[in-house]
């Protein structure tokens, strides 16, 4: 029975007053808790219509005394569907308000920290230009080895033999000092102590070198039988052996049979005719292949700075064999710059800004570099060819690492570029690259358009190849320089694009993100314009700052949760902080507060009125609700029971809050066209309702056209979509509601997986309807499970198509696109495994806490 309370004391401690149009008066009263809290309704009221024009007060007291209750008969109708049940809130009240804020001198002292790192940061990215790299000894050895022009026996450039002799290490090796490879250490100091030898100079470095390489070789071979190594150290290495025996060098060569033979093996797989004809990979490790080099031919295939591919020991090796000027040019060049060494390549311009904007974006301080990454990008742009881009700007032979993280980078900010790109790296047998490089080209794969096949199969490769590390626990050589390959590569795999959310990308990429950071060619290297600790301290620092606005917003949102009496319902899910997660993740940035509050609130009240509809309201109460909504009248409300009431109050109350917001942040009434939303909504819940309680099942077509309504998401995008900050008049707005297909796309992706993931539930409660049981009415001669792929394909395409409209030139603001885009992304993670959202799986759980509530340290 429901119940009405009325009471003679009027003991008033909150008023707030809307105007309305003076038709007639009622009056209204219904209990909001059971502490005694009563709502008392004075409404003059135009039944047809409603809006700010009208007049009305709504008032709070306590009940004290003299207290009657009356009783209304229920409906008579039944509940359609049984209750559902949901495991208890995990963030009560009390966990929500004993939040610490955050100390304001502290987040003053923050501030003034955020300023002075992104301003260094700034004049890194400023300050880019061939690129920085770290010294290669290998490739100082090889430049050392250039003679004289003059013919004097002497070293062309004799401070790279000092720089040697300077640069040994307590060890005896040679190499990047932070990071031990032995494979690295051993190829290095090889190199060095070759060239000391060819100039006849400090006998007592050659003999700590080659006391080091006896020590290490069979670590060397452990490492490498383990994890293998690159193509280009099993090329070199074995050559400089033989010069080592050549020289007279106590090298047991012997050791390391093996790599000798798998060189054999990679030698039997270049042509010839090709090496000479077309540039490829070799050309940058042509001291690894002079036994097959026609040195007149392949001058053809120098790059136009004089180098082969930007390798400082190819191209030394080129000369030794040519004497070309510009070989020497080149070299000379280098010199200039590094004055007394050489990296492992040069230059580097490329690779360094596509690395650096990758790092600020996938860390999410990307927003305080907007205009450093437009000049990076347009950079990259500047020099993007079909057939791809390598590290440098002058580089003959596109990279794979490169080439995808350009591709990726470039689509993302609106750039026109075509995937064909890959079509060369597959031709060059690209497709064939390390964990590194694979990661890279899975990451790319996923920034797919509709009918780009290419793209599909490169993500088909890559994610197999990436798949098959995780099992083997095999990552290369590559997992002894980098902090945590393999936990990338398993997020990845795990966090497609389409549901790896960028906020959550950046909290676990502060875990794996390691400062210095190492990378391999023929040797290890750094680059300290990409790996520099800043980054990692600007992205703790401002996650903490934006976590604790996170906070206090939350707070606030369980304010006006209580407030509104939604607490003391018993029949639905309370998630205000699950509902606050997704809209903080999809529109994380401080200045989008009001977005944030907007958008849960409206979500919190989706959710209730779904879990009203669906079991417990009768057939007959879901339609006088739902008129009371499209009436937009109070003087309904003693026609409904008190838990009904609640939710309508709360409805009405937030709406008009919101739309009077919006009229303020826009400049113009959009309160009848929220109004309008939810009428939408609860029209196409209601007819969900009149399904089950037909036992109706109706073709997948007609499910689908209600259930994009009914899943609720255009709902919550549309409630707050008025509060990004800029401006909003129709024309866009019609490109951003179901008037264009982004938002349909948006709803369709999420009806698609909600019912994957819900509804064995929903049809063991009596709920026949979903996309996997209308699909099966149309084609009864399929399984369940063959269903459920068919809907899953139907979802991958439709997500692709939504990437299109995410990304395609056009007029509407970014802010817009990413608010429709996330809350796509958003459900796709809620219902990655199961419903994550009603069920609070412990994986959303985990994101929850590490994003709201657990400070990076």
């Amino acid at each position: 029975m429901a119940q009405v309370v009325c009471s003679s004391l009027c003991v008033f401690h909150t008023t707030q007053s809307f105007r309305w149009r003076a038709l007639y008066d009622t009056r209204t009263f219904l209990p909001l808790s059971n502490k005694g809290r009563l709502l008392y309704v004075s409404a003059k009221i135009d039944g047809a219509s409603s809006g700010f024009g009208d007049k009305q007060q709504i008032r709070y007291r306590d009940i004290v005394r003299n207290t009657v209750v009356y009783s209304m008969p229920a409906s008579s109708s039944t509940q359609t569907c049984k209750p559902k049940t949901y495991p208890p809130n995990m963030w009560g009240d009390d966990f929500i308000f004993s939040l610490v804020k955050r100390n304001e001198e502290t987040m003053d002292d923050n501030e003034k920290r955020v300023e002075k790192l992104v301003r260094e940061i700034k004049e890194k990215f400023n300050s880019m230009e061939e690129g920085e790299i770290s010294p290669s000894a290998y490739d100082t050895a090889w430049v050392a080895r250039v003679p004289a022009i003059d013919g004097s026996h002497q070293p062309h450039f004799p401070h790279t033999l000092k720089w040697i002799i300077d640069n040994q290490l307590w060890d005896g090796s040679w190499g990047e000092e932070s990071v031990f490879l032995a494979s690295d250490r051993i190829l290095n100091t090889l190199a060095c102590v070759i060239s000391l030898t060819i100039w006849n100079t400090s006998k007592i470095h050659v003999d700590r070198g080659l006391d080091f390489i006896r020590r290490h070789a069979e670590q060397m071979m452990e490492e490498i039988l383990g994890n293998g190594t690159s193509k280009a150290f099993e090329t070199v290495f074995p050559p400089m052996l033989n010069e080592a025996k050549s020289l007279g060098l106590d090298v047991d060569a012997a050791l390391f049979k093996q790599i000798s033979e798998r060189r054999d093996v990679n030698m039997k797989a270049i042509s010839v005719e090709r090496l000479h004809n077309a540039p490829s990979g070799a050309l940058y490790y042509l001291e690894g292949v002079q036994d097959i080099v026609d040195w007149k031919i392949i001058l053809n295939l120098q790059s136009k700075d004089g180098s082969f591919l930007g390798s400082p020991a190819s191209t030394a090796c080129a000369f030794l064999h040519t004497g070309d000027k510009k070989c020497l040019e080149f070299l000379t060049s280098l010199l200039s710059k590094f004055k007394d060494h050489a990296p492992c390549m040069y230059p580097v311009d490329i690779c360094e800004r596509l690395r650096a904007v990758d790092n600020v974006e996938r860390l999410g301080i990307d927003r305080y570099f907007q205009t450093e990454i437009k000049q990076a990008l347009d950079y990259v742009f500047r020099y993007w060819e079909e057939r791809g881009i390598g590290f440098g700007r002058e580089s003959v032979v596109p990279d794979i690492d490169c080439t995808a993280t350009g591709l990726r980078l470039l689509r993302l900010h609106g750039y026109n570029v075509s995937s064909d790109v890959l079509e060369n790296i597959k031709a060059d047998q690209l497709y064939d690259g390390g964990p590194s490089d694979m990661l890279s080209l899975y990451r790319c794969s996923q920034i797919n358009f509709p009918e780009e096949t290419l793209m599909r199969e490169a993500s088909a490769v890559a994610k197999a190849y990436l798949s098959q590390c995780i099992r083997s626990n095999r990552f290369s050589h590559e997992l002894a320089i980098r902090k945590d390959l393999r936990g990338e590569i398993q997020h990845a795999v795990d966090y497609p694009w389409h549901m790896n959310l960028p906020r959550l990308m950046a909290r676990n990429y502060m875990d794996q993100f390691a400062p210095n950071h190492s990378w391999m060619e023929k040797t290890v290297y750094q680059m300290p314009n990409v790996s520099d600790e800043k980054f990692l301290q600007l992205a703790k620092l401002d996650f903490n700052r934006v976590q604790a606005l996170h906070q206090m917003e939350i707070l606030e949102v369980t304010r006006w949760y209580r407030d509104c009496g939604f607490n003391q319902l018993t029949f639905t899910r309370h998630r205000p902080v699950e509902i606050y997660f997704t809209a903080a993740v999809v529109m994380f940035e401080p200045e989008y507060s009001a977005c944030r509050i907007a958008y849960t609130k409206a979500a919190c009240i989706a959710v209730i009125l779904d879990d009203l509809y669906d079991a417990h309201s009768s057939l007959d109460q879901v339609n006088l609700f739902t008129e009371a909504v499209k009436r937009w009248d109070l003087s309904l409300l003693h026609c409904l029971p008190a838990h009904m009431k609640i939710c309508y109050l709360g409805l009405y109350k937030t709406v008009n809050e919101l739309g009077q917001q919006a009229l303020e942040a826009q400049g113009r009434d959009v309160h009848r066209y929220l109004r309008s939303v939810w009428e939408d909504l609860l029209s196409a819940t209601a007819k969900e309702a009149e399904w089950a309680d037909a036992k109706y099942v109706p073709p997948l077509k007609e499910y689908l056209e209600n259930g994009k309504v009914s899943v609720a998401l255009a709902t919550l995008i549309l409630n707050s979509i008025f509060f990004t900050g800029e401006p909003l008049p129709d024309n866009l707005l019609r490109q951003l509601d179901f008037r264009a297909p982004f938002l349909h796309l948006v709803c369709l992706t999420a009806r698609l997986m909600n019912d994957a993931r819900t509804f064995t539930d929903e049809r063991d409660r009596g709920e026949l309807a979903s996309c996997i049981q209308c699909y099966r009415g149309e084609h009864p001669e399929l399984t369940e499970e063959e269903a459920l792929n068919y809907l899953f394909d139907f979802n991958q395409d439709s997500l692709i198509e939504l990437s299109y409209e995410f990304l395609k030139p056009g007029v509407v603001p970014k802010c817009y696109r990413k608010l429709l885009f996330d809350t796509a992304r958003a459900a796709q993670l809620f219902y990655k495994n199961k419903d994550g959202f009603g069920m609070s799986a412990q994986e959303m759980q985990d994101h929850i806490t590490k994003f709201l509530f657990e400070s990076v340290l």
